[in-house]
């Protein structure tokens, strides 16, 4: 069975995008549009992969880190964000866990690129 990657983001246009190219890339997709849904859907589906937007109105990327580490402390997660240079100026608590960055707007080639070394394939 392919790998399930869980897209977080609050912006429709961004998680459509994800969804397209991943399901193209042959992989199970599912989406969240929030912080608070991400966390349920972690506990629930158990993604291979979380690609999590930094800023999202109910709680922000590094909260919702905080929340599912005690239980998921091998998660691979790559962080989005629509401020470039903001991975330099964030510190994610656990950063191992952390796997990579994406900036919007994402680049599909270095999404591709990306998902694939974070599955390890």
């Amino acid at each position: 069975m392919p790998p399930l990657i869980l897209c977080v983001d609050d912006e429709p246009s961004i998680r459509a995008l994800f969804q397209m190219e991943l399901d193209d890339m042959g992989y199970r997709v599912e989406t969240a549009e929030s912080g608070t849904e991400a966390v349920s859907k972690i506990r629930y589906l158990g993604p291979d992969l979380v690609l999590l937007d930094i800023r999202m109105e109910d709680m922000t990327g590094l909260e919702v880190l905080n929340a599912i580490r005690p239980d998921y402390p091998r998660l691979p997660v790559l962080m989005v964000t629509a401020v470039r240079g903001l991975r330099d100026d964030f510190s994610v608590e656990g950063d191992d866990y952390v796997v990579g960055y994406l900036t919007k707007p994402v680049d599909l080639d270095e999404l591709r690129t990306k998902v694939k070394s974070a599955l390890g394939e």
